[in-house]
């Protein structure tokens, strides 16, 4: 045996054994890393039920997200609560990043206060947030047979009638809802609140003469609108909607208000940091997509896209402040 084969019997037992070794620690860091993801369909949970605005928006965000990650995105209606049955399974849900909740300040940042001691799940510990996919204004809108064609009309006979005017809601302690709380403060009016289980509910009531008016989102007010079954009063934003330029807003009479809306992306709690940046990416990328901007731009939305670390400041403030306003005002929300 030469000194090249003796050598060689020494060495190759080594190189057998680092060659094991990192195999292990390769087959040890796919392990932990577990299956790429998504591996298999995705839920998106909405909390209200199929027709409104808020289904309206999953389904767009369900198409897109599902084109960009590559499997089916399905959107499941589970309305009920106003909005916290939904954030409540998907607060309880694995975070494994296969169950998203298309979120709403119903059941995040007003379900804190309105719901205080009974919410089944705390929206700061058990949600994580992803990102703002839009915000939104409202429109008040009004049956023809309440007799009123603006909103300073309204106001005068809301007045002259207290108590006998009846409103609409998405449902108990939903943003619209207390829009028109705050109204009802501001103008120093009395009127009755009639909840319902979603706006398409809410809607159908409204066509039905069961309610006298309320706060609805732009896409569905105006299709409303624009077939003369229903009125529009005024806009609820800061400012008004490029989709009825001459529709004023509630503060140019009752200077102050604002009563914006959202829908955010939420997972649950623990959610792996890679699958959060993952969503939060594809969605900035889908809101600044000119398709995705026109259709928003229709529906009286605008996209937003934010960061995880923006939207989770931005919940705090919102949370905050309508805790703030319904002490103030003695609000009373069941």
């Amino acid at each position: 045996m030469n000194r090249f084969t003796r050598a060689l019997r020494h060495l190759v037992p080594g190189m057998l054994m680092l060659s094991v070794a990192a195999t292990g620690v390769l087959f040890a860091q796919a392990r932990a890393q577990g299956p790429a993801w998504p591996g298999r369909p995705i839920k998106l949970m909405v909390g209200f039920p199929a027709g409104g605005a808020s289904d309206l928006m999953a389904r767009i965000v369900a198409e897109r997200l599902g084109q960009a990650l590559g499997q089916p995105v399905v959107v499941e209606n589970r309305p009920g609560a106003a909005g916290t049955l939904a954030a409540s399974l998907v607060a309880k849900a694995p975070a494994d990043g296969y169950t998203l909740l298309l979120a709403s300040p119903t059941a995040i940042t007003l379900a804190p206060t309105t719901m205080a001691g009974r919410l089944p799940y705390d929206p700061v510990k058990d949600l994580a947030p992803v990102t703002m996919v839009n915000r939104y204004p409202l429109i008040l809108i009004a049956s023809p047979s309440l007799g009123v064609r603006t909103f300073p009309e309204f106001l005068k006979k809301a007045r002259a009638e207290p108590g006998k005017i009846n409103f609409g809601s998405f449902g108990a302690n939903t943003s619209g809802g207390l829009a028109t709380e705050m109204v009802k403060l501001m103008s120093k009016t009395d009127m009755q609140h009639v909840p319902y289980n979603g706006g398409a509910p809410a809607m159908q009531a409204l066509l039905g003469g069961h309610i006298d008016l309320f706060f609805d989102t732009v896409v569905t007010a105006l299709q409303n609108v624009k077939a003369g079954k229903v009125v529009a009063l005024a806009v609820s934003g800061a400012k008004r909607t490029s989709l009825a330029p001459d529709l004023p807003t509630v503060a140019e009479t009752l200077p102050g208000f604002e009563a914006d809306s959202w829908t955010g992306l939420m997972v649950p709690a623990g959610t792996p940091p890679g699958v959060v940046a993952r969503l939060q990416e594809e969605i900035a990328k889908m809101v600044a997509s000119p398709d995705i901007k026109e259709k928003f731009t229709a529906m009286g939305a605008e996209g937003v896209g934010n960061s995880s670390a923006d939207f989770s400041r931005y919940l705090a403030e919102e949370t905050t402040r309508y805790a703030r306003l319904i002490k103030e005002a003695n609000l009373t929300l069941e």
